[in-house]
């Protein structure tokens, strides 16, 4: 190997790029007083799961939705808008997914008027399902206590409602001595494009309790049932 390459210069010339790299990066990031240290805020709410059950507000009276649970989720991720890393508040804005169950013995069926109406289920021999999905955007106000860990946010979320299925099998209505429907619906008639909902988380740093409620009904107005999903349950934020 020729003198200029020998093993002594090359890593000679190494050590000297590899300093060259770490003097701009020590120079970016220098050190704090150690006898007043900041501390870090790693309570950064990015991604959440709120777990709730539904209350089905506007559903008409006689169907039974009110006496079964109507459990739901909702993931979403946030980021976290900052101006003063000390200052308490902050604002989150994201993305998210909201899945909402509805439990009745009432079954959808559209009449001669195109206008699609619940109707009450003759006996208990049946299973029937509605399944809600809506994609959005929330946006919400944030208090954080970063000493305790207490937390607070309000919010405000827009959503495109991308399905109402429904799934029944039981007693065939139109005629109880035929065979048994059981059959999945996967676009109800009707629906409303998008959806507008208010919101409040409230705990304790990876914990909170969580309150929703839909400004706008799930199907377009005179068209279908005048109802709306309220939800009540917690969160559980991963990071």
């Amino acid at each position: 190997m020729p003198k200029f390459f020998s093993m002594k210069r090359i890593a000679f010339l190494l050590s000297l790029f590899i300093l060259s790299l770490l003097v701009p990066a020590a120079a970016q990031n220098p050190l704090k007083n150690t006898t007043t240290p900041e501390k870090p805020e790693f309570l950064r709410d990015r991604l959440f799961v709120d777990v709730f059950h539904t209350f089905w507000m506007g559903a008409p009276k006689e169907t039974n939705i009110y006496k079964k649970l109507q459990p739901g989720f909702n993931v979403g991720l946030m980021f976290d808008i900052k101006q003063n890393k000390k200052a308490p508040f902050s604002f989150g804005l994201g993305v998210g997914f909201t899945y909402y169950t509805q439990y009745s013995d009432a079954l959808f069926k559209k009449d001669a008027d195109g206008v699609l109406r619940m109707y009450t289920l003759p006996d208990s021999s049946f299973r029937h399902k509605m399944n809600y999905f809506s994609c959005n955007i929330p946006l919400e106000l944030r208090y954080r206590h970063q000493k305790s860990g207490f937390k607070v946010s309000l919010g405000v979320r827009i959503g495109l409602i991308a399905e109402i299925s429904e799934r029944y099998n039981g007693t065939n209505i139109d005629d109880p001595t035929a065979d048994k429907w059981n059959y999945k619906v996967f676009k109800l008639p009707n629906k409303t494009k998008y959806n507008f909902d208010v919101y409040m988380r409230m705990g304790w740093k990876y914990f909170s309790v969580y309150y929703s409620y839909q400004l706008t009904p799930v199907f377009e107005k005179g068209l279908g049932p005048n109802m709306a999903p309220m939800s009540l349950g917690f969160t559980f934020t991963l990071f």
